[in-house]
């Protein structure tokens, strides 16, 4: 196993890498002498016990309780066949599972699905044992043609062969595509694993992986996918003695954080003529560094895929490579040769998910010195360049402004029309300056239009109004403002969906103001107002400071992983059944939940609940938050679902008012202790040192 010893904890440990909450030592770029590799590695991937408290919770709460199974085939494990002891794992599980394979030829299709988290799957070194099968995408479609799918998170992989033992494709036939490695889950790890086929053998499909000291075999196109992945030290073995042969088919189609990056590689094989990638997509973004190349590999290098306007946003690079292949002298022009902060930000990026130790300083308890620990932990562009990432800081650095006047006297009259003139692809922060009154509009900002600021003046602040529901457009997409476009920011902007409070006799009455599901967005000051459903914080990374939220049932719901910070939280609780939060987090693989910290909780009426168990496993967390006497004694309910007393995590910490005694609090309710609270009370919580900025001025 290489580095690793292959022990219970050791093979549990080999995810640190991929930490969500990973330390300062993720931005200590790969160093380029081979003899290096080794200790920088140990030196940046401590064990378990070093990393306590600073690893994603529900990963550390895994990794503290492992056990093990073992396969067998001639009957001395607890398991004959790998179907078996992946179906003996239960749907929701908390804790690490070693599945112990022994040696022998496994002919079997398995697949983990995404509610089983944290299994490894670990073979002798010495004797790897070897999971196969002959699907083909004629018979299962390509990317469930895979021997093994892998669709939850924190799976391991070590000393494993994993084939597709279909023919290679002749061409004769359509659909001759077979996949050995379909990965789909986030945070995954590979060490000394052989992927063996011919087209198509690794469908790196989607999520953060790490592939090290492994072997991937195939002929075109057979490292492809969504994947944001890092291949250290790894063989490239290229069959391409029978025409057309391409290694990756990275399948980047917008300005998406994906991408493969392959450092300390080796590319050999047979034949001649192989291209080290193709635009499959519109921007593929692939990099190869310290990597030595035999002559299998064409002069040209890439391959625009007969798409020449491609060629413009393709970002296939290469560093300081070595080899016969690795000749730039023949490379296509829109290949590019690196420069070294170019390749250290493509390390970081495609490794990294926190880049700064700013992440880590917990959130004062003094309300009064929040501010000036936000301002010392959420630095101005000036003094950030470096260590924010690569796409926000080059659109930073081109802003422009777009005024919108009701009256006529800015360049549009409407958000919808300013909205319109950004082009999609968007590469430049582009502030849309709203000038006062009610902006009656539907309004969406398409995922393609990126890096887009409302900003509103905190004297007369814009109002944008409109009384969708769900009756008429289905209850998400009732939003006044709905964003699924990355890094949007909004301040001094009010939010209101005006559609009447629903009354209980029509079905369809929920009526959401914001809809919010681009990822790493902030909101400043910002007022979001209406009645059920108010805000669907429906995915990705969010920051809510200075804002106010009104509502009365589920009025902050969804999947997204956010931190309201000084946030105020008013509820109409004068009928009955309120609730603030309905966090929608299902299995223990899933890295979302709902943090507030330095809030106040008031409202008129009483016996609102501060959250309901909406689905199986929410996380929702109330610290240093003021609680007036409309919050109801319980605090929580479990959605009458008494089974998730047991896996909802709703926790309290120092919290002060009428409504935070937590004597009557209802059994799910949990009073947390410091270390309980710390990955909750930071800017690591939403990973924020990477493209957190202060509000625009």
């Amino acid at each position: 196993m290489g580095t690793i010893k292959a022990t219970c904890m050791a093979a549990a440990a080999v995810l640190l890498l991929v930490s969500a909450t990973a330390s300062s030592n993720d931005t200590s770029p790969i160093p380029g002498d081979p003899s290096s590799l080794k200790p920088w590695f140990q030196a940046n991937l401590k064990p378990y016990r070093h990393r306590k408290g600073t690893l994603d919770p529900a990963l550390e709460a895994a990794e503290a309780k492992p056990r093990t199974i073992k396969v067998r085939q001639h009957g001395s494990g607890d398991y004959r066949t790998l179907t078996d002891a992946v179906e003996s794992i239960p749907s929701g599980n908390t804790q690490r599972v070693i599945v112990d394979i022994g040696a022998g030829v496994y002919i079997e299709k398995i697949k983990i699905e995404k509610d089983k988290p944290f299994i490894t799957f670990k073979g002798s070194a010495s004797n790897m044992p070897t999971l196969t099968f002959g699907g083909t995408a004629r018979v299962y479609g390509t990317v469930y043609s895979a021997t093994l799918q892998v669709y939850s998170a924190y799976f391991v992989a070590s000393n494993i062969i994993i084939k597709n033992s279909a023919p290679r494709p002749s061409g004769r036939l359509k659909e001759e595509q077979a996949v050995a490695l379909r990965i789909g889950g986030d945070k995954a790890a590979f060490y000394n694993c052989r992927l063996i086929g011919f087209q198509d053998t690794l469908c790196d499909d989607m999520g953060r992986h790490f592939f090290k000291n492994c072997y991937i075999e195939g002929t075109v196109d057979f490292i492809f996918g969504s994947g944001k992945s890092l291949y250290l030290a790894t063989k490239i073995n290229v069959l391409a003695d029978q025409g057309l042969a391409v290694i990756t088919a990275q399948a980047r189609h917008k300005e998406d954080d994906t991408g493969f990056s392959f450092v300390h590689c080796k590319v050999n094989g047979i034949g001649k003529g192989a291209y080290l990638g193709r635009a499959w997509k519109e921007r593929p973004r692939v990099v190869f560094a310290y990597t030595e190349m035999s002559s299998v590999v064409d002069p040209a290098g890439w391959s625009d895929n007969l798409h020449p306007e491609r060629d413009r946003t393709v970002a296939f690079g290469e560093y300081k490579c070595k080899g016969p292949g690795s000749n730039p002298s023949g490379r296509v022009k829109f290949s590019k040769q690196l420069t070294p902060q170019q390749c250290a930000i493509t390390v970081i990026l495609l490794v990294s998910t926190t880049v700064s130790s700013d992440d880590k300083s917990l959130i004062p308890a003094d309300p009064s010195s929040l501010n000036t620990w936000f301002r010392d932990n959420v630095k101005p562009l000036a003094s950030r360049k470096g260590t924010l990432d690569p796409a926000l800081e080059a659109a930073e650095a081109k802003r422009r402004t777009i005024k919108v006047r009701r009256d006529g006297s800015g360049e549009f009259k409407t958000l919808k029309d300013a909205i319109k003139s950004i082009p999609t692809g968007n590469t430049e922060r582009v502030i849309v300056d709203i000038g006062p009154g009610e902006y009656v509009e539907k309004l969406k900002i398409e995922r393609g239009k990126r890096f887009v600021t409302f900003r509103g003046s905190p004297g007369n602040m814009p109002t944008l109004s409109f009384a969708g529901t769900a009756r008429e457009y289905g209850t998400v997409y009732s939003a006044t403002l709905e964003v699924e476009a990355d890094y949007f920011v909004a301040a001094n902007i009010i939010i209101k969906n005006s559609s009447p409070r629903p009354n209980g006799k029509l079905k369809g009455e929920q009526a959401v103001a914001l809809r919010i599901a681009g990822d790493k967005s902030a909101f400043y000051n910002c007022r979001l107002i209406g009645f059920q459903d108010t805000l669907c914080d429906d995915k990705g990374r969010h920051l809510f400071k200075d804002c106010y939220i009104e509502g009365t049932v589920d009025y902050i719901f969804g999947s997204g992983k956010s931190l309201y910070l000084g946030t105020k939280l008013q509820v109409i609780a004068d009928a009955k059944g309120n609730f603030i939060t309905a966090q929608a987090r299902n299995n223990e693989g899933e890295d979302t939940g709902f943090s507030f910290v330095h809030c106040k909780v008031e409202g008129t009426g009483s016996g609102a609940y501060l959250g309901r168990a909406w689905q199986q496993r929410p996380r929702v967390v109330f610290a240093y938050t003021t609680m007036s006497g409309v919050v109801n004694p319980q605090g929580w309910s479990n959605n009458f679902h008494p089974e998730r007393d047991q896996t909802a995590l709703f926790g309290e910490y120092k919290c002060d008012g009428a409504g935070a005694n937590t004597a009557a609090r209802a059994k799910s309710s949990k009073k947390l202790t410091s270390d309980q609270v710390a990955p909750f009370i930071s800017l690591g919580f939403i990973e924020g040192s990477k493209w957190l900025l202060p509000p625009p001025s």
